[in-house]
């Protein structure tokens, strides 16, 4: 479930930059929602690599 929420949240926060830019009459283009969308999962993929591999040297 975890995994999940943060799926979730890394949607909403790229949608969430969008609405906060055009709030403010920012220019923006809609490809850097999905740059924004694919290098928060790229960070998070990482970050769980990383905390599988020390998961694993706490078992032994």
């Amino acid at each position: 479930m975890r995994i999940f929420s943060m799926f979730v949240a890394i949607i909403i926060s790229a949608f969430l930059a969008v609405g906060i830019a055009e709030y403010y009459h920012q220019p923006y283009n809609w490809y850097l929602v999905f740059l924004m969308m694919l290098t928060g999962f790229f960070i998070h993929i990482i970050i769980l690599i990383f905390e599988s591999e020390n998961a694993e040297e706490n078992e032994i």
